[in-house]
């Protein structure tokens, strides 16, 4: 998939009730949703998944006025477009049985987005994402200016890698993650680790298993030594021993910062990667949280990825 997610944030929206028909089933809980609000780049040759469920319905809100909206099969989802909102599709399941279809939004100017409808249906038995708002831009050199933002959670304006989301959204659609990391209020699992050109890509998950609501700091990446050695000049013997460097970091994300008891994020951060290391040394994913930030989780990475995107790869 080429189109690049910009930013992914979280919010709390309230769920599209029915107003008629008393026999429809209503969910069993708004724990088994996990809402994903999303900023997405037009690409003419990407699809896009569109998650979806029963009694939620997901806005699209495309850069400029829609034209036309084809919805592929009528009978399992409907999309609606208002002639006084001409910049905004909404599109909800129309089933409680799980089905999946494909939307076309046009707009005016001809630009055409591809999605693929995905509905689990109304029951389920694990916390799914699902997309509440997905808000379309100008793809790159298509009427442009310059005043787009960059990322409020990113550490660079560095997008444009298919391996970046590609990760990120298959760690997000893992049901149950391995949760390898445990102190006990929190628990963590990581997910795929890749390479791209200098850069790692490392997806990981975080639990709160707590019973008090918990904000994740931004996530960090060391090359510890346990020695303290190889770290110090040899000149600089007298000053304290400096256990880790810390790693750059160019961009990350989550699903969501802000977790409630019990609540799943799950996460990708991109970062350089060293050239080499000591031995001794080894790299980690420090996770952390605001009220125990001295408490981080630590997940050992491995120093070479098990696999490279195909650019990366040719390239070697």
């Amino acid at each position: 998939m080429k189109g690049h997610i910009l930013t992914i944030t979280t919010a709390v929206l309230i769920a599209f009730a029915p107003t008629t028909g008393s026999a429809q089933e209503a969910p069993a809980s708004h724990e088994d949703v996990l809402p994903v609000i999303s900023n997405l780049t037009i690409s003419p040759d990407t699809v896009t998944d569109l998650r979806l469920k029963p009694l939620y319905a997901a806005t699209i809100r495309m850069p400029e006025p829609v034209s036309s909206v084809v919805v592929g099969a009528t009978t399992f989802f409907q999309a609606e477009h208002n002639e006084h909102e001409p910049e905004l599709v909404i599109v909800k399941p129309i089933t409680t049985q799980v089905a999946a279809s494909n939307l076309l939004i046009a707009t005016k100017s001809g630009q055409v987005v591809s999605l693929r409808l995905i509905s689990d249906g109304a029951v389920s038995n694990n916390t799914r994402p699902v997309d509440f708002i997905l808000t379309y831009k100008q793809r790159r050199g298509f009427l442009i200016g310059p005043s787009e933002e960059a990322p409020a959670n990113s550490t660079s304006a560095k997008q444009d890698s298919s391996a970046y989301e590609s990760v990120y959204r298959q760690q997000a659609n893992v049901s149950s993650p391995a949760w390898s990391a445990n102190r006990g209020d929190l628990a963590a699992s990581l997910g795929a680790v890749t390479e791209d050109g200098p850069d790692a890509i490392v997806a990981f998950s975080i639990l709160n298993n707590s019973r008090r609501w918990i904000e994740l700091l931004p996530p960090e990446v060391e090359l510890g030594n346990p020695t303290g050695s190889g770290n110090q000049s040899t000149d600089d013997r007298s000053k304290k021993k400096v256990l880790a460097d810390q790693v750059a970091i160019r961009d990350f994300r989550f699903t969501q910062r802000r977790l409630a008891p019990g609540a799943r994020a799950d996460g990708v951060v991109r970062f350089v990667h060293p050239d080499f290391k000591q031995y001794q040394e080894h790299m980690q994913l420090v996770l952390a949280t605001a009220d125990a930030v001295n408490r981080p989780l630590l997940l050992d990475l491995p120093f070479t990825a098990p696999t490279a995107t195909a650019s990366n790869a040719s390239a070697k």
